[in-house]
């Protein structure tokens, strides 16, 4: 998840990201484990959860995202509309 519909035009790269939409979304990220820009690419629920932790933080260099694990966590989702 990126935090606002401004930083998705910097997140959204492929030729095609620009077509589609934004879903604004309720989250509980609960217990959030902040990680470095390149993150962990081989981290799943399970071993997240393991380490006590329920998200992920990380800025790759154009903003903070948010990893979820658990569709559980998604309180309530919407289209965007501008």
């Amino acid at each position: 998840f990126a935090t606002t519909p401004a930083a998705t035009n910097k997140k959204a790269i492929s030729p095609h990201s620009h077509t589609g939409f934004i879903i604004v979304a309720t989250v509980d990220v609960g217990k959030v484990l902040h990680m470095n820009k390149t993150c962990d690419r081989s981290m799943t629920g399970k071993k997240l959860a393991r380490q006590g932790y329920n998200s992920i933080v990380f800025n790759p260099g154009d903003g903070d995202e948010h990893i979820v694990y658990s569709n559980d966590r998604v309180i309530s989702a919407k289209a965007y509309s501008r």
